[in-house]
């Protein structure tokens, strides 16, 4: 079904919640999902069987399983978030207790303090037996994934592109040790689709529903580690935020300013960045000050009331 013009996530889920949807046959499900029964023809379905196969073939050949959230694999944390992908591709393998992860991200040029901040906030969180969720960018991301290995931890790196290939390539040993040392590669996009700008926002909000909280180490004002921040915040879970040292603030560097802002601004201001309506959801944006403060993140940790589709509507 995903393979037919113009059915996307929603449709996909709306047709997984038809009564006895494992017993029915296409068109029957079909009859009762509009979006569904107008992209349905004799060619558009025959397109679409001969495309799904080819994905299976692909995944075979790769390596990777294919998931919905109709499969106890699929990552609840992910499927409580509302922007969640219906299919999702991994190779790998993810973490035996989900429900302790964390999304580490930030700049792709950190600051010296950018560096060492997120090393050790990547460390705290392994030794408490936390899986590390990045997106394998350069910068912040990658020290995270690097970090969680050299803790001995367990990673995940959210790709913007199909599985078929690495990007950025200079990451790509990165990705084999990630895969070697018992973490997983997981996009939501098929095998063969390259990476195209729109697709990271994406990535970035699968980030952050696949994690508890986010920490974002360092941004600027237009930083695009402010999409899964933001995305983290309007799923209910929580935002860490390192506050910058004497030495970036007398430097005036551009990359902290959106922890400045969130720091320091007025209700109004980290409420616009964030795009939160009157502010509503800053009581779950955390300053970490010191290496003390790393606790607050455990704290706040509340595991979402996972809801999730079935052909009986059940949960599980």
């Amino acid at each position: 079904m995903s393979m037919l013009p113009g059915v996307g996530p929603a449709t996909l889920r709306t047709a997984s919640q038809v009564f006895g949807f494992h017993t029915k046959t296409v068109a029957q499900i079909a009859s009762e999902v509009p979006r569904l029964q107008s992209a349905m023809s004799s060619s558009a379905w025959s397109d679409a069987l001969d495309k799904a196969g080819e994905q299976a073939e692909l995944a075979e050949r790769e390596g990777c399983q294919i998931y919905s959230p109709l499969d106890a694999e699929y990552p609840g944390l992910l499927a409580a978030s509302k922007d969640d992908p219906f299919l999702i591709w991994v190779r790998g393998t993810l973490s035996p207790t989900p429900e302790k992860s964390v999304a580490i991200i930030g700049t792709r040029e950190p600051t010296d303090h950018g560096r060492l901040i997120t090393q050790r906030i990547t460390r705290y969180f392994v030794e408490q037996g936390w899986s590390v969720v990045s997106g394998l960018a350069i910068g912040c991301d990658g020290i995270a994934h690097q970090e969680a290995l050299n803790a001995g931890g367990h990673t995940v790196a959210i790709l913007a592109h199909g599985l078929q290939t690495i990007s950025p390539s200079k990451n790509r040993k990165l990705a084999e040790d990630i895969l070697n040392a018992g973490g997983a590669l997981l996009s939501q996009y098929p095998i063969g689709r390259e990476a195209i700008p729109q697709q990271f926002v994406q990535r970035d909000k699968t980030q952050a529903g696949m994690a508890q909280g986010v920490v974002m180490i360092q941004s600027d004002l237009q930083g695009g580690s402010l999409h899964a921040s933001r995305a983290a915040l309007s799923y209910g879970r929580w935002l860490a935020v390192p506050y910058p040292t004497e030495q970036d603030r007398a430097k005036n560097e551009p990359k902290i300013q959106a922890n400045l802002l969130l720091a320091d601004g007025t209700v109004g201001e980290r409420g616009e960045l964030l795009r939160l309506k009157n502010g509503g959801g800053l009581d779950r944006v955390l300053i970490l000050r010191s290496k003390e403060d790393y606790t607050r993140c455990l704290l706040s940790n509340t595991t979402p009331k996972l809801e999730l589709p079935t052909s009986q509507g059940s949960i599980f």
